[in-house]
């Protein structure tokens, strides 16, 4: 699938903190490494190289465009197509076909890499998954309607495992909010799980201070009665690298 062939990650990328790259650049780096496409790389939305140069970044006639985002939204639905020119999954321009996937997030393995980074952080702490509380935390959105419909499945394919002794969701932009989260678990052991894919910046400058965090803490801390982990968002490792590949392949196979 290499040759000819171009997946550009998309991000949203912060111009207060640039840092909030570095999980995205890894992941590109990582695909690069795999030599799954001729070229791997990485745009964003709030920060260098930007979007609008991603086009100009990358040679080849057939272009994968993924955003690296947990859910669909706005940015996924509007944004990011209309600022490189895309006309739905598929354009061709200028002699060239560019494919357009759903977000990352929106993948159907990512429940499972979600539960499995939970169960890991908990057993850390000694507890058993069936006596620990999961917290997911998303995004979401302040403008009408949200943009909880990603996660909301997210959470209720890990709920469905009955693996957790319960599975809550909040939201940092939409109710119910995150702030409120110590109204929606009841347990005493909590993990505390964003619901971020490569999006270092929330994860590391708004999350921890809802538990009395810095950023780069992650507890234990016992607060409001609880003992709270807070995990880390998804980064550069082996199964999301996969995931992407996947997505890359998927998206330039002929439908059947």
């Amino acid at each position: 699938m290499n040759d000819g062939t171009a997946l550009i990650l998309v991000g949203h990328g912060s111009s207060r903190h640039p840092e909030s790259a570095a999980p995205i650049l890894a992941l590109a780096d990582q695909l690069r490494q795999s030599g799954i496409c001729s070229e791997v790389v990485a745009v964003f939305m709030k920060q260098e190289p930007y979007l609008a140069q991603a086009l100009d970044m990358v040679h080849a006639k057939q272009v994968v465009v993924i955003p690296v985002f947990a859910g669909k939204g706005y940015y996924t639905d509007s944004l990011i197509p209309k600022a490189m020119g895309l006309d739905g999954s598929l354009t061709r321009r200028d002699g060239r076909v560019i494919h357009y996937t759903a977000p990352a997030g929106g993948n159907p393995r990512i429940p499972g890499l979600m539960a499995c980074r939970a169960d890991g952080v908990g057993r850390e702490n000694g507890w058993m998954p069936q006596d620990t509380s999961l917290l997911l935390i998303a995004h979401g959105s302040s403008r009408p309607g949200g943009a909880g419909d990603t996660p909301r499945a997210i959470a209720a394919a890990i709920a469905q495992q009955n693996y957790f002794a319960e599975v809550a969701l909040c939201f940092l932009e939409q109710a119910p909010f995150a702030q409120d989260w110590q109204d929606l678990v009841k347990g005493d052991k909590v993990v505390a799980l964003p619901l971020l894919v490569a999006q270092g910046m929330h994860a590391s400058q708004d999350i921890p201070p809802l538990f009395g965090l810095i950023s780069g803490q992650t507890g234990p801390v016992e607060i409001a009665g609880r003992t709270v982990r807070l995990a880390t968002g998804l980064g550069a490792e082996p199964e999301l690298v996969d995931i992407i590949a996947e997505m890359a392949k998927a998206a330039l196979s002929p439908a059947p």
